[in-house]
């Protein structure tokens, strides 16, 4: 039934009530008949053989022979009677005429009524007694002797036998009649629903056509107002409907492509200063390297590094240095031209591409940009900064086959521009690129000796869960950061130490002394019955380091850890320049049952992509989304997008240096997973966080 058309129910219902009293009619009526013809036969059966049985009397007992022969003559004259016999006392058949069909035994067989005697099926035989009259004496002169009358006599038997192929035939015509009426009824019965069902469905089917023309993207689609009724107002119904769908498409698509514009400039766009972002100079740079290759004009690449913007951060916190940056930004792309490429590769890293520019002239674009950097003073409240820039310029020919040889060439020129005093460009040829930067000693020892002596602090972050599902008893969430403590010296913060050390292949030892001081936690907090989650930052060195898995493995099968509670956190960046490593290194880690979360995520928006490749645990907000909560409506909306869709794919997000509660309530409202900050609880040691806060908590 299911499987049926809206048309095919329509005749099905209609149809089969018809058909079903039309056959039970017509049976009980052709059946009614037929019994009647039965009943007819058998009647005029008992009739005629009544008939013959008075007639026959006289016959009997006078003896006249030819009389009963004349009879019997005479009753097969009837319609239907196919014999007739005439039977003495005796049982001798004394007259008979047609075709006899009884047997002998039938016709000796001594009657008391009139009745059927035999039947088959294409004749039926009747039978009735001769009966000797009651009146033959004369009562008057023969006195009654007794008063109760005496049996009549039976002095012979008469049987007549009548064909039943007339009867049959009548039957026959009286079934094909039957038959005939029921057809011609049901083909009238079914020309009269067919047309109702059309006439009902037609409208149907013409909003049935123009919802699919609608799903198939023809908003245009209306369907012609014919009907009345309640199909009438379903008709209009739809028709107004389809036009306010229509006018909500195209609202919508106004705004999809709004969005899409918006969302694709962001994508190609860094969000703090508005210059292209990492990817889309790498981008231009192939375009750029492309059109070399093909005999095009040579060029020069910049790449430029911030001097002493630490400061800025440390002593007046992100908000000036990300005004510095963008005022930067400002400063370097009014010295160039329109066909020059200036963008943001990350932190405080820019890279030029000088279009047709190079030898002599691009030496001195260099230069005066450099310039302008330690010209260049930030004012930020009562504070006045002096900056400057790195800058490693490569020039780009023929014999470079890739861009991966033009980064590593600026890169190495850049860092070669701080080891020699800063504030300076360094030229630096792609074909003689170093196999590391070379950078003085001094950190290498200072890192070692700080890891030797256990001057590294390790500092807790505690994490607020702001969601309700997320706050679990005896459950404590918390980041593992560090500073470097030197005698006479400014504690290093993590960012400075891991750039450092990552130069000098130290970046594994620290990332090391972070995963065994979380594991020990951990071990700690489940023997008291406590639940732990650390994420652990990790740089970028140790993701395409086997070593760093087997050691993870080691220290947790040692502890008899299932290492859930461990979550290796590395930087959203470098899903964009070593994405194969990232995505090995989080099958393997997760092989494990170690978590993995991304850091200063989303900024850009350019790093969706990678999710489903890397398949994140959680990640930590980038600050940009961040920073101008509940005064940028552009910043909350986009904060909304970014929270949504990880949520959607069943990451976790974290928001990092909330430092107050207005920023916390409005987090908690938009979703955001944990936060951390001041206005959760303020940095402390490790060891000391850990003792207080989970071991002796209630």
């Amino acid at each position: 039934m299911n499987r049926l058309n809206l048309r095919q129910r329509l005749l099905l219902l209609s149809l089969l009530p018809s058909a079903v009293i039309a056959i039970t009619v017509v049976s009980y009526f052709t059946l009614s008949g037929i019994r009647t013809l039965e009943g007819e036969l058998r009647s005029k059966g008992l009739s005629t053989v009544r008939y013959l049985a008075q007639v026959s009397e006289y016959g009997i007992i006078s003896g006249q022979i030819e009389s009963l022969h004349g009879l019997a003559q005479t009753t097969i004259q009837e319609s239907g009677v196919k014999s007739a016999v005439v039977v003495n006392a005796r049982g001798r058949a004394i007259a008979v005429s047609g075709r006899v069909s009884l047997s002998g035994e039938t016709l000796r067989q001594t009657l008391r009524t009139p009745g059927i005697v035999d039947e088959t099926e294409h004749w039926i035989g009747f039978g009735a007694p001769v009966l000797r009259s009651q009146n033959e004496s004369d009562t008057l002169f023969e006195p009654i002797v007794n008063s109760k009358p005496a049996a009549p006599e039976v002095i012979g038997q008469v049987f007549v036998e009548f064909d039943k192929s007339e009867l049959i035939n009548r039957q026959h015509d009286l079934l094909v009649r039957g038959l005939l009426i029921v057809f011609i009824g049901l083909i009238l019965i079914a020309l009269l629903a067919i047309t109702m069902a059309d006439s009902l469905i037609r409208p149907i089917k013409r909003l049935v056509q123009a919802v699919r023309d609608m799903s198939s993207g023809h908003l245009d689609a209306r369907v012609p107002i014919h009907s009345s009724a309640e199909l009438g107002i379903l008709e209009q119904g739809f028709n107004e409907m389809a036009d306010h769908i229509e006018d909500v498409h195209r609202s919508m698509q106004t705004r999809i492509e709004e969005a899409t514009a918006q969302l694709a400039f962001q994508a190609r766009h860094d969000a703090l200063t508005g210059l292209l972002n990492r990817r889309e100079f790498e981008h231009r740079l192939e375009k750029a390297l492309a059109s070399v290759q093909a005999g095009g004009e040579e060029f020069s690449v910049l790449l430029l590094d911030l001097d002493r913007f630490k400061p800025v951060n440390d002593t007046c916190g992100h908000l000036a240095g990300d005004e510095l940056l963008r005022q930067i930004s400002q400063l370097f792309q009014g010295r160039l031209r329109e066909e020059d490429t200036l963008a943001r590769l990350g932190g405080d890293e820019f890279g030029i591409i000088l279009a047709n520019c190079s030898g002599p002239r691009a030496r001195q674009v260099a230069d005066d940009i450099c310039a302008l950097a330690s010209a260049y003073r930030f004012i930020w409240q009562d504070k006045i900064f002096a900056i400057g820039a790195s800058i490693g310029l490569t020039p780009v020919n023929r014999r470079i086959r890739s861009i991966n040889e033009i980064l590593a060439a600026g890169d190495a020129a850049c860092y070669r521009a701080k080891e020699s005093g800063r504030h300076q460009v360094c030229e630096q040829e792609a074909s003689n690129v170093p196999e590391r930067r070379q950078e003085s000693q001094n950190w290498a020892g200072r890192i070692a000796s700080a890891l030797a002596e256990n001057r590294l602090q390790i500092d807790a972050l505690p994490l607020l869960p702001l969601q309700k599902e997320n706050r679990l008893a005896h459950t404590h969430y918390v980041e593992l950061s560090a500073h470097l403590y030197e005698p006479g010296q400014p504690p290093v913060a993590l960012s400075a130490l891991i750039d450092a050390a990552e130069r000098y292949e130290l970046a594994s030892s620290i990332d090391q002394r972070f995963i065994e001081a979380a594991i020990h936690a951990i071990d700690r907090a489940r023997r008291h019955h406590k639940q732990l989650y650390c994420l652990v930052p990790l740089s970028r060195t140790s993701l395409g380091r086997r070593a760093l898995i087997d050691f993870i493995a080691r220290r947790l099968a040692e502890k008899e850890l299932p290492g859930n509670g461990l979550c290796l956190v590395f930087s959203e960046d470098v899903t964009t320049h070593h994405g194969n490593q990232a995505a090995d290194f989080s099958r393997q880690v997760r092989t494990l049952g170690c978590q993995v979360g991304l850091d200063d995520f989303g900024g850009g928006l350019s790093s969706f992509s990678h999710l489903r490749a890397i398949a994140p645990s959680c990640v930590k907000l980038s600050r940009s989304l961040t920073r101008d909560l509940g005064g940028n409506r552009a910043s909350t909306a986009l904060l909304r997008a970014v929270q949504e869709i990880t949520a959607d794919l069943g990451i976790h997000s974290i928001a990092d240096n909330v430092n107050d509660s207005t920023a916390l309530a409005q987090l908690e409202q938009l979703g955001i997973s944990y936060a951390q900050g001041l206005a959760v609880a303020p940095d402390e040691p490790f060891d000391v966080w850990l003792e207080g806060a989970v071991i002796r908590s209630a």
